[in-house]
């Protein structure tokens, strides 16, 4: 069902449109999906670039408008993460992980956004499931050897 068949013309029937029938922000705006692919292009050159503040107002854009987007997530935390902004990263990579449950990356910059911020027990326990979801695909053998590496330093520094 899209916006146009629902009546969104109050708070309520816009949340039920968002909660019940999977309309995202992005609809309601009259934004397409061609649109939201464009930004996404743009966002992910800008971070390729190093222009990180370019690509975290194009992702969070992306976010606000379409949350339901896991790239979009994942794109935000990494840009967060490259910004140093480790919490914010950290929860946007916990949301990704929560879509994708068996996304060894996630759980490894989760790990090592936790790292950053000092939390080494709770780095620890993230790099072990990077490294345990790493063996469900076989393209996930890097991020195996990766999170084994920060555990490994993780456990030297005392945690």
């Amino acid at each position: 069902m899209n916006a146009q068949q629902l009546d969104i013309s109050t708070p309520e029937g816009r949340l039920d449109a968002f909660l019940y029938h999977g309309v995202t922000p992005a609809q309601v705006a009259g934004i397409t999906g061609e649109q939201l692919e464009a930004i996404e292009l743009l966002a992910g050159g800008d971070h390729a670039a190093g222009r990180y503040d370019e690509a975290m107002e194009r992702w969070a854009f992306l976010v606000q408008h379409d949350p339901w987007e896991r790239r979009y997530q994942v794109g935000l935390a990494h840009t967060l993460q490259q910004l140093g902004q480790w919490e914010a990263a950290g929860r946007f990579f916990a949301q990704a992980l929560v879509s994708d449950a068996t996304d060894a990356l996630c759980a490894y910059r989760a790990g090592e956004c936790l790292g950053a911020m000092g939390d080494l027990d709770a780095a620890r326990d993230a790099f072990e499931t990077a490294i345990k979801l790493s063996w469900l695909s076989p393209a996930h053998a890097e991020v195996r050897d990766a999170a084994q590496a920060r555990l490994d330093q993780v456990t030297a520094e005392g945690a």
